[in-house]
């Protein structure tokens, strides 16, 4: 009884008639004309093999051919081209004249059913109506109601959790246990900055465009996007966010550069930057082989 009317609230059991009518239609339109879908569907796989059988069969007719024509007397292989642009010609008559004989019987079959319709129509449809006359508005109204009914039916059940309810819910929820304030701050400082430390960066594109590109080679955008892709597993790739990566880096992207033969987006080699050297990504404070480890400038000599 709740699945055809709701009663979580008065209003929307006054409107489920209509609300459900219009949401429980195409549900059942859906589900009356599954098998027609599910017949035309298979029918036009049926009709796509044969077509492809048919070409397979023409090919394979067309290789024979030239081999057996390849193989046959020089003296001969006219013969052999003109019998068979008879048979091709031979075989197509006969084509148009199966196509013309089909729409004959088609039209047959409809003269003859749009003869019979009018005879029944002429001869016993005064009686028929008679007859009928009295049955039919009922059978309209208990097929109206059969339609409604039955579409209430397969509509989709309205979410009984109201939005006060959902927060009424969490509100019943036990809270999780309280820190102090210095514990909170940072975690959700690291739940705010995590995001954001797992999207790549303008100098990340840089570097993979020159780590790609490091052969002399132009660079495909794809590849520059798988890179990035598989060095932050929690970033949505997008073509579109590695052009703006790029374009911040001072890295232009071309329409078409030629790899392997095939033009694609990507980095012209004379535009690819050079990878940094070890000593710019050294920091200041590394000590390095050779360099004392005495950072105290104010020590007295002894």
């Amino acid at each position: 009884m709740e699945k055809i009317f709701p009663t979580e609230k008065l209003i929307p059991t006054l409107l489920w008639p209509f609300t459900g009518l219009a949401t429980g239609t195409p549900v059942l339109i859906r589900k009356l004309t599954a098998p027609q879908r599910e017949r035309r569907a298979e029918a036009a796989e049926l009709q796509t093999r044969q077509a492809e059988l048919d070409a397979q069969a023409a090919k394979d007719a067309e290789a024979a051919f030239k081999k057996k024509l390849a193989e046959a007397d020089p003296a001969k292989r006219p013969a052999m081209l003109q019998a068979r642009e008879a048979a091709a010609v031979a075989a197509r008559q006969v084509e148009l004249e199966l196509a013309k004989a089909s729409r004959k019987e088609k039209r047959s079959r409809a003269g003859d059913a749009a003869g019979a319709a009018a005879l029944v129509l002429i001869v016993g449809g005064p009686l028929v109506w008679s007859l009928a006359r009295p049955l039919i508005e009922p059978g309209i109204g208990l097929l109206i109601g059969a339609w409604w009914i039955a579409a209430l039916i397969h509509a989709p059940t309205p979410d009984k959790t109201t939005p006060a309810e959902a927060d009424q819910e969490d509100q019943d929820q036990p809270a999780p246990p309280a820190t102090e304030a210095t514990e909170e701050e940072p975690a959700e400082k690291d739940r705010q900055e995590t995001p954001k430390a797992a999207d790549p960066t303008p100098a990340d594109a840089r570097h993979a465009v020159a780590l790609l590109g490091a052969g002399g080679t132009h660079v495909a955008l794809t590849a520059v996007t798988a890179h990035l892709a598989a060095a932050h597993p929690l970033w949505k790739r997008s073509g579109k966010a590695v052009r703006a990566l790029l374009h911040e880096a001072g890295i232009g992207v071309r329409g078409g550069v030629r790899i392997e033969g095939i033009s694609v987006p990507g980095i012209h080699h004379d535009d690819v930057p050079p990878l940094p050297s070890p000593s710019d990504s050294t920091p200041e404070g590394v000590v390095v082989a050779g360099q004392s480890n005495n950072n105290n400038h104010n020590n007295a000599q002894q």
